[in-house]
């Protein structure tokens, strides 16, 4: 408990760092407000681009692009993952053969190619990231809670509820939750670090809302730059959004690890 209590205040200080780039800083993440590739000083504490726009107000607004683009997959991936691998598991038969081909398949794809090919036939919306990269995250979550709930379909509890006429819905309500919500919320956890990351390598080669403030972006943008690496100029232009999405994924990671470790194993 100590360690997720850690971990959920260091990603708070991150939050808010970002929040007060995104709020209340004075300068624009999308308007000059510097000359070009200034270095970092009092009044823009990262420096600017090539642009002269703040990487810092850039940095910022980058965070809770990857926050939403993670907490909405994550969400996805939860439903989806949890309805399919109870019905899987509960239903058995047909169903269960079907869920587990769709498992196997989605599983056993190499996801980054198959991603940039459906990102670049799709469009480049938020929308349609946020669907490719859920499309690639359900399947580790249905395939756990398919399991589990194999495990305790035929348990006492269960078979009594059922003879009295108990549905799939009311059995996962009153009966099931307790067993299965965890390992929803620690899988749900886990796609968020791993959107994050999925995103910003989309957005890297070019398959993401251009118009969005995206790490992947900001660093693509930094790399293809002629002559980066022999300027001092990628010390504040390419460094800080890195760092930026390492830590919070690696936060992200640690607090998922956490969580797993705290909701699944201790007793």
């Amino acid at each position: 408990m100590k360690r997720i209590a850690v971990l959920c205040g260091v990603f708070s200080l991150i939050f808010c760092v970002f929040l007060y780039g995104a709020v209340c800083y004075p300068h624009s993440g999308e308007l000059p407000s510097a000359a070009s590739l200034e270095a970092p000083s009092a009044a823009h504490w990262l420096g600017a681009d090539n642009l002269g726009v703040d990487i810092y107000a850039q940095i910022s607004r980058g965070f809770f692009h990857s926050i939403l683009i993670g907490l909405c997959t994550a969400l996805a991936a939860f439903l989806l993952g949890g309805i399919l691998g109870v019905c899987a598991g509960y239903l058995g038969g047909w169903a269960d053969l079907a869920v587990e081909f769709f498992i196997n398949v989605f599983l056993s794809m190499p996801q980054l190619p198959v991603m940039i090919a459906a990102g670049a036939f799709w469009g480049q919306s938020r929308l349609n990231i946020i669907c490719i990269i859920a499309a690639f995250s359900w399947a580790p979550i249905a395939k756990q809670v398919r399991a589990r709930t194999m495990a305790i379909r035929n348990t006492e509890y269960l078979i009594l509820a059922r003879s009295y006429g108990g549905g799939l819905w009311y059995l996962f309500q009153v009966h099931m939750s307790r067993d299965i919500m965890p390992l929803l919320a620690v899988g749900g956890m886990g796609v968020i670090g791993k959107a994050i990351v999925q995103e910003a390598s989309l957005a890297f080669l070019g398959l993401s809302d251009p118009l969005a403030k995206s790490w992947g972006l900001l660093i693509a943008r930094c790399t293809s730059f002629q002559g980066i690496y022999f300027t001092p100029f990628w010390k504040w232009w390419l460094l800080p959004p890195v760092l930026s999405l390492v830590v919070s994924v690696a936060v992200l990671r640690m607090l998922a690890r956490a969580l797993e470790r705290k909701l699944l194993f201790d007793t």
